[in-house]
């Protein structure tokens, strides 16, 4: 074979695998179930890819037992593939249960993929600024960033005049979930494009 031709070839075959990125990500967007997700934005910068906003959502700290804890399975270790069930909510999502299966989320409810950052025995109470013994499992969805513009990062994080900053997220089939966009109070400040 010749070199020019392994050199089309191999041009062909990375620009697939990128449109390939590409159209995964717009597939979650475009036919995930809409949802709100309450945050708890904090501001790092990143030197290669600019101003981004580090997200917390509220359904990323599942508490297993107590008052409020979430139905489901009960035992999870770090790195363990969960399917949170959503009950979507015109003010957000909550959180229902946890299971280790697709299968175990009941149809009825939104199931949304994640996966275990570490399980605690132990959480700080901050009404009583006490360590309080309840059970508690991290969970990352892969939609914990978010990159803004240069010098803008800073809105996200301290809105103005008490602002509520909630992501408006895409849960596809799959249980992937994408940005489609971030709203303060509601309303769409920053919104999510191909390009």
């Amino acid at each position: 074979m010749k070199l020019w031709l392994k050199i089309v070839l191999l041009a062909a075959a990375q620009v697939a695998a990128l449109a390939a990125m590409i159209a995964d990500k717009q597939w979650t967007l475009n036919t995930g179930t809409q949802v709100v997700l309450q945050t708890e934005p904090v501001d790092p910068r990143s030197l290669f890819m600019g101003d981004y906003a580090r997200l917390n959502y509220s359904i990323s700290r599942l508490r297993l037992d107590g008052d409020e804890a979430v139905g489901g399975d009960q035992e999870f270790a770090r790195h363990d593939t969960v399917w949170v069930a959503l009950r979507p909510d015109p003010a957000g999502v909550k959180a229902v249960s946890v299971h280790r299966t697709r299968a175990a989320v009941p149809a009825d409810l939104l199931a949304l993929k994640g996966e275990v950052l570490y399980v605690s025995d132990h959480e700080w109470d901050r009404a009583t600024n006490k360590s309080v013994r309840r059970r508690t499992l991290q969970v990352r969805y892969g939609i914990e960033q978010y990159y803004v513009q240069e010098g803008t990062g800073r809105q996200i994080e301290r809105p103005q005049g008490g602002e509520k900053v909630s992501i408006l997220a895409a849960v596809d089939g799959r249980g992937k979930a994408g940005i489609v966009a971030v709203l303060l109070d509601g309303q769409v400040r920053y919104r999510e494009t191909l390009f």
